[in-house]
């Protein structure tokens, strides 16, 4: 529960203390210690709620026990809220009866019971890659407060330790400014109680954390940053309506394919042997791995292509999605580090084959020889 230091502006010390602004030395005197009694941590067993009280009190007290700092606490006082120093309460219920009349005339609707709503909750769930290309479901976790089951909401299963707020008087509010406004308590944080004897179970707030597991249809070809809204999915309040549930989508780049249009594109490495002599090789697609037959001779950049393995781009009257292809790009993973005796094998291997196995370099140098130095063929 947050205490009254780490909530809104606390109220006048005269409000602290309880009594008038025109109260003499005695009286702010004998209101201290009464309210000593009450909020002493010494007396709430430590409480730490207490101690935050009792803080606010002896600063009110120490100030408006010296005369001079009192002057210029007034001075400051008249100029936020100056009905705070009129003697007069016949001025504060005029205002009053004016609040009531603007009010009437504003013709507020009149909050019809049973309409309460839990909130919508916002919360950013990354999807694979794959899930957002295919649609389908996919488990949301949403988390959000609700009722404390140990205190069943009250933040105490002590009540007669819990004082009434000598501030507000219970109401939680307080009327402030010339505009006679309700604002929240400060001091009881708009309880209109303090809670001295806080439950253990959520602290004295009368909620504590939980978490539902959401189904969330995702449509096909999500696109990043998508917001997906499930009706009902939200906080969930008793007697009341839950709130919705909006899911802001992140996806996850797959390791190995991006699209292109329609279709998906997979660079493949192989191995030097393995683009001489072919091979066998895995192929990752959205709906598992597929493996490739590479022949022998397979240059590098050679573009093989799976049908209906790509993204989905239609669907027919059957319910049949169809899709894209998935287009493997192979490049060859050269060898590094060789050591002396392993580079002399491979241009062994290369004489014992000869030049004529390497019709493409030797066909390139011929025609590199045959240019003259104007880049003009002969």
């Amino acid at each position: 529960m947050p205490t009254p230091l780490q909530e809104m502006p606390v109220p006048d010390h005269y409000r602290l203390l309880g009594v008038a602004p025109r109260a003499t030395e005695a009286q702010i005197k004998a209101a201290y210690r009464k309210l000593s009694r009450v909020y002493h941590p010494d007396v709430q067993g430590g409480s730490p709620i207490a101690e935050d009280c009792f803080k606010l009190i002896a600063s009110a007290y120490a100030e408006l026990s010296d005369a001079a700092r009192r002057l210029n606490y007034d001075r400051m006082l008249m100029l936020r809220d100056p009905l705070r120093l009129v003697d007069d309460p016949r001025a504060e219920r005029a205002l009053d009866v004016l609040d009531t009349v603007v009010t009437r005339l504003r013709k507020r609707p009149a909050i019809l019971p049973g309409t309460s709503q839990g909130r919508d909750l916002r919360v950013e769930h990354p999807l694979p890659f794959a899930r957002a290309m295919l649609g389908g479901l996919t488990t949301v976790r949403a988390e959000f407060a609700t009722t404390c089951t140990q205190c069943r909401g009250a933040g105490t299963n002590e009540p007669e330790r819990n004082p009434v707020c000598h501030v507000c008087q219970g109401h939680g509010t307080l009327k402030t400014g010339l505009r006679r406004q309700d604002l929240k308590c400060g001091f009881c944080s708009g309880r209109g109680l303090l809670v001295l004897a806080p439950c253990k179970g959520c602290g004295g707030s009368g909620q504590v954390p939980t978490h539902q597991d959401v189904d969330v249809h995702v449509p096909v070809r999500c696109r990043d940053g998508a917001h997906l809204r499930v009706r009902g999915g939200g906080e969930a309040l008793a007697g009341g309506k839950p709130g919705d549930l909006v899911v802001v989508v992140r996806i996850q780049p797959h390791a190995f394919l991006r699209a292109d249009g329609d279709d998906l594109v997979c660079q493949v490495p192989l191995m030097w042997s393995e683009s001489v002599a072919g091979a066998r090789v895995p192929v990752p697609t959205l709906d598992g791995t597929q493996w490739l037959t590479v022949p022998p001779g397979t240059p590098p950049g050679r573009e093989f292509r799976i049908g209906g393995h790509g993204l989905p781009i239609s669907s027919n009257p059957a319910g049949m999605a169809k899709r894209g292809a998935l287009r493997i790009q192979v490049f060859i993973d050269m060898p590094t580090e060789l050591t002396p005796s392993q580079g002399a094998a491979i241009l062994a291997l290369e004489a014992q084959l000869g030049v004529q196995r390497f019709a493409r370099a030797v066909a390139y140098r011929a025609s590199v020889g045959a240019v003259d130095p104007s880049g003009s063929a002969p």
